[in-house]
């Protein structure tokens, strides 16, 4: 099997398969070296935000199918933090959440109205809930705060840390990366 990218998507494809076809032969190739582009150099937040708008996912496919992408996409943080300790990946894996900051009186309403429209697709307190004033402050240090919102479902990491443990925990595993090689036809 020929994995083209050793990105976080294909390191990850070549994680997986390793993992579920350890005789199967795989190699990796990259124009670069394995992190060189997005992967190695983002924001380092492992989050469950889906890219786009769940109700257009719902629309084309169905509200189950937008409901169980949400959810794979909070395991996926999970994961990523397994896989790391597991693999010895020192990739300064943290998961905080994410909390987002009522400022001014109208955000209150916004924010209580996103958490709102959570509970309609089934996503109960232990996904999104509301922060008093007291609460947010305490949990983040923040004076001039009114309430927020909170999601256990992100974590922070060392991106280049990640990919670079995942590089090595992939050959570990048999699995052969080709480094400032690039694929010239698919």
């Amino acid at each position: 099997m020929a994995v083209v990218g050793a990105g976080y998507t294909g390191l990850w494809s070549a994680y997986y398969l390793a993992i579920h076809q350890p005789d199967l032969r795989v190699a990796v190739v990259e124009s670069e070296v394995a992190g060189f582009g997005a992967s190695g150099r983002n924001g380092g937040w492992c989050s469950a935000k889906i890219a786009g708008h769940r109700a257009v996912i719902a629309r084309k496919h169905g509200r189950d199918a937008a409901v169980r992408l949400q959810r794979a996409m909070f395991a996926t943080v999970d994961e990523v933090g397994r896989v790391a300790a597991r693999e010895g990946i020192d990739a300064h894996f943290d998961k905080g959440g994410t909390v987002t900051l009522a400022t001014a009186p109208g955000h209150v309403p916004r924010l209580q109205a996103s958490i709102d429209l959570e509970r309609t697709w089934g996503f109960g307190a232990e996904d999104w809930r509301w922060l008093d004033a007291a609460a947010a402050r305490e949990r983040l240090e923040a004076r001039t705060v009114l309430g927020a919102v909170y999601t256990p479902h992100c974590a922070a990491l060392h991106p280049a840390r990640l990919v670079r443990g995942l590089a090595e925990a992939v050959e570990r595993k048999g699995v052969r990366i080709f480094e400032r090689t690039p694929a010239l036809a698919i």
